[in-house]
């Protein structure tokens, strides 16, 4: 009898009170109390179903929550955030075919192989997929045992058309394929974020999901391997994004360009963070000292704050027993001491001498792999007199400004 008036008791209490005390119970209890009665149920399952994860090799999976929305769909309209664990090609669009009224973010991340799916099956359901009115983040990640990019087709980017999407994080995916789309094709206008992270895509692909972008602030695109066109055609690519964006991830850690002709962001007013490899703004004339002043007024953007150099290449000194990082193929008692290359020094020391002629605003210039070289001491005391910090990092450390905080420099 007790526990009936306590039921009873908590039933009354308003809405937003019952919500407060849910949230201390457990998933578990909450699934108790929604099988009490009617009552429990309305309050429960609004609470209970606003963020769902899956877990692949249980009836929780993908096709789970498909079933379980078939069976109930007016759930579909208490779900808020998506957290998918697996990309099961059929499931996966399946569930994208039901519309999520409130559904503001998903996140799927697979690990490993996927299963196959028939052109005839892919075509059909992806007819089917509807755009989520209120979908702000998307993240979707499939990582292979071997690394190797998940190749979708022209008729899979329904799955990304979503006109209120701020953020989109794509990984290991080849979408080539969509530079086939009609230009117009993507009306995500208030994209604010965009990862591409070890992606396979052409210049028009890459244009497709770019054009609507007039105020994407955050871009991000990561290769480990040659770049799929010339470094050159990528400042024409985001030109759409132009005026807005503010921070610009280059991570390319392949260490030959294309066509070795720069990069030129001298048409960004508003970039402040540039990561890069110097070779590939620059192209390799950067060698030459005397070039030096041209090319940076020529590539550069003119109100840079942040600079991190990527893949600067070390050069062995001399081997020593005392510190520094053991290197395969060498004895454990011995290890290299590696400096920078006479081309990266010099670029830093003239970014840090002739800061107010070529760049006023630059705050910070950041070298990474350092654990791999010697400490270039003589330019910290340079950088201080010239109001720069010069950092050293690590290739395990991972900066991400926030925008707020590069306002402030």
């Amino acid at each position: 009898m007790a526990s009936t008036n306590t039921h009873d008791y908590l039933t009354r209490l308003p809405l937003e009170i019952q919500w407060w005390i849910l949230r201390y119970v457990d998933l578990g209890g909450q699934a108790s109390l929604l099988q009490t009665c009617r009552r429990a149920q309305d309050v429960v399952e609004p609470l209970l179903y606003h963020k769902v994860f899956t877990k692949t090799g249980s009836h929780g999976n993908t096709a789970g929550l498909v079933e379980l929305l078939h069976r109930r769909p007016h759930v579909a309209s208490f779900i808020h955030f998506l957290v998918l664990d697996e990309f099961h090609p059929v499931a996966y669009r399946q569930l994208m075919a039901i519309e999520f009224p409130n559904l503001e973010s998903i996140i799927m991340q697979h690990d490993g192989d996927i299963l196959d799916i028939d052109e005839t099956t892919r075509l059909d359901l992806n007819q089917l997929i509807k755009e989520q009115p209120n979908l702000t983040n998307l993240t979707f990640s499939i990582e292979r045992d071997n690394w190797s990019a998940v190749t979708l087709h022209e008729d899979d980017a329904i799955l990304f058309r979503h006109k209120k999407l701020r953020r989109i994080r794509i990984s290991y995916i080849d979408f080539s394929a969509f530079g086939q789309l009609d230009m117009n094709y993507f009306e995500h206008s208030d994209l604010r974020v965009l990862f591409f992270e070890l992606c396979w895509y052409n210049q028009d692909a890459l244009s497709r999901l770019l054009s609507p972008t007039a105020k994407l602030q955050n871009l991000l695109i990561g290769h480990n391997d040659q770049l799929p066109f010339s470094e050159h055609l990528y400042p024409a690519v985001l030109d759409p994004a132009r005026e807005s964006l503010r921070i610009l991830d280059l991570t390319w850690r392949w260490k030959f360009p294309i066509e070795d002709q720069g990069m030129n962001f001298t048409q960004f007013p508003n970039l402040h963070f540039l990561r890069v490899p110097p070779v590939y703004l620059l192209g390799s004339a950067y060698m030459d000292y005397v070039l030096l002043p041209e090319l940076i007024r020529t590539r550069f953007p003119p109100n840079l704050k942040m600079l991190l150099l990527e893949n600067i290449v070390p050069r062995s000194v001399r081997l020593m027993n005392e510190r520094g990082i053991v290197f395969p193929g060498y004895p454990q008692r011995y290890t290299l001491e590696l400096r920078l290359l006479p081309r990266d020094y010099q670029l830093i020391r003239y970014l840090i001498t002739q800061k107010q002629n070529v760049l006023p605003r630059l705050k910070y210039v950041l070298m990474y792999y350092m654990e791999f070289m010697q400490d270039p001491a003589d330019l910290y005391p340079l950088a201080k007199r010239n109001g720069v910090t010069l950092g050293p990092l690590l290739a395990t450390d991972y900066v991400n400004p926030l925008l707020d905080w590069l306002d402030e420099l």
